[in-house]
């Protein structure tokens, strides 16, 4: 009985929290074994769906442009191209997780944050397809319980917000870029509750809570200037949507379905620029900021706040006539960003967020090079990236990650 009090809470609480009752304060009891255990109360963790050498820049790729510079952030980007450009990144990570119950933890997982197909069309118009991870919210978790008849609770949850992306971006003249998305809202959440009894006499209860909403779309606008010495800048808006939710729950047999208030994926909007000052080196910074609020999902499990991303890197690119060391022959980029999650999750020990609330932030420093395939059709790119999220006096837990990011751009010269 007291399992299904908490699902009919979360139900009329919030119908896309990731994890029900456990989110109020899963630190408290035990870490997660997959993702980020900040992911278990609020939307996920936060993606990055850069490409590695824009990570390794720390995620400053605002005022990127040219033939094979592209970003995400910003549909402009792509403006420049002049071939059909396939483009993916894999993304492997480590996670060190410190809790003040449960000791430490680790775990690793892999993902592919982003892919990518670039078309040249007519009238220079380039066409852009991709997806997108927007937020990760896969995770595990296993507790034993003391109430009533002892047993062990295995709570597992899976899913995530994606996008899906229609870019349209043209060079209006040598000055500026212009670039227009049309991005679908997709994904899900799904938990499934599992407890298990030491003695035969007890049989296993299953839970299942699965939330999702209807796949609307919204538009991004994106503009890039480019100064007759190399200087750029670029600036990205990102249209408000609200997405209906739905919420299915089964206990014990039981089966019920029902609208649940709605999801809103806020307005925001992105600034950063590329100086270069000589020798093949730049500097490039960004700041980023999506306008989620208390109104943008009503819960007593979890309050929201702007998520902002500040990024910083310096880039040394090869030079037209490289020395003979490998040193001179590869590109060097080293990077840093400050992430605050949007998630406002309760205190260690809060029953919901009347009884305190604390934000997450993270920061982390990145390193990585690159390489065009020898055919120069294509480009390798390499980042590494650690930092530490959380707080451990706060919200019970801290993280420490260490992230490997692959990526390999291929165009229609490779087949030639």
């Amino acid at each position: 009985m007291i399992r299904r009090a908490r699902l009919a809470r979360a139900a009329a609480a919030c119908a896309v929290i990731a994890l029900a009752a456990f989110a109020s304060s899963p630190w408290s009891t035990a870490p997660a074994l997959a993702d980020s255990v900040f992911g278990v109360g609020g939307l996920g963790e936060p993606s990055l769906p850069e490409d590695a050498q824009i990570r390794a820049l720390g995620g400053a790729g605002a005022a990127e442009h040219g033939e094979t510079d592209f970003s995400f952030v910003n549909p402009a980007s792509i403006a420049g191209a002049k071939h059909l450009s396939l483009q993916a990144t894999l993304l492997s990570t480590r996670r060190w997780t410190n809790t003040v119950s449960y000791g430490e933890g680790s775990s690793y997982e892999s993902a592919f944050p982003s892919i990518r197909l670039v078309i040249r069309l007519p009238a220079s118009i380039i066409l852009g397809g991709a997806y997108i991870l927007g937020t990760d919210a896969d995770f595990a978790i296993v507790r034993a319980e003391s109430m009533g008849v002892a047993s062990e609770l295995g709570i597992a949850g899976s899913g995530g917000i994606q996008f899906t992306r229609l870019t349209l971006a043209r060079r209006i003249n040598k000055r500026f870029n212009l670039g227009i998305d049309y991005e679908i809202i997709g994904g899900s959440y799904n938990e499934i509750w599992v407890r298990q009894f030491p003695t035969p006499n007890f049989q296993e209860s299953r839970d299942t809570l699965e939330v999702s909403w209807d796949r609307n779309g919204r538009f991004r606008f994106g503009l890039n200037y480019v100064a007759p010495r190399g200087w750029a800048i670029g600036g990205v808006y990102e249209m408000e949507q609200s997405l209906p939710v739905t919420l299915t729950q089964a206990t014990s047999g039981t089966r019920t379905r029902e609208a649940a208030d709605e999801l809103v994926i806020p307005s925001g909007y992105t600034l950063g620029f590329s100086a270069p000052f000589g020798g093949g080196k730049r500097m490039v910074g960004q700041y980023q900021r999506a306008l989620w609020n208390r109104s943008s999902l009503r819960s007593d499990l979890v309050d929201f706040r702007a998520e902002e991303r500040f990024s910083l890197g310096f880039e040394r690119n090869v030079p037209r006539f490289p020395g003979k060391s490998l040193f001179s022959k590869i590109p060097i980029r080293i990077g840093w960003t400050y992430l605050r999650w949007p998630d406002l999750l309760p205190v260690a020990g809060a029953e919901d967020i009347y009884g305190g609330t604390a934000g997450v932030t993270e920061w982390a420093f990145s390193l990585g090079t690159g390489a065009a395939t020898g055919d120069r059709g294509g480009v390798f790119d390499a980042s590494l990236e650690w930092g530490r999220r959380g707080n451990i006096g706060t919200l019970g837990a801290d993280e420490s990650f260490l992230r490997l990011a692959l990526s390999l751009q291929v165009t229609d010269q490779t087949w030639k």
